[in-house]
């Protein structure tokens, strides 16, 4: 569907999708081909790589400071402004 889009001629900056979309490798795959910017979450077993080798998710994330992680809120939504 993202590729009919940016197929018929729309531009887009970045797509956003959830641990279904990021669990798909050819969705990746196609996105950066085309030079998209994204951010899909993964499941916290999902093994991402990096300089420094392979790591789950769930590990990897818990060798951020806490320091590092920035809180940024998406606007008022059904439990208020998160």
């Amino acid at each position: 569907m993202i590729g009919r889009f940016l197929d018929a001629g729309h531009r887009v900056g970045w797509v956003a999708g959830d641990e279904v979309y990021g669990g798909n490798p050819k969705l990746r795959a196609a996105l950066e081909e085309r030079q998209v910017g994204y951010v899909l979450a993964v499941a916290c077993s999902a093994e991402v790589t990096t300089g420094a080798g392979k790591f789950r998710a769930d590990a990897l994330a818990v060798k951020v400071p806490k320091s590092a992680w920035l809180k940024l809120s998406a606007g008022a939504g059904g439990k208020g402004h998160e």
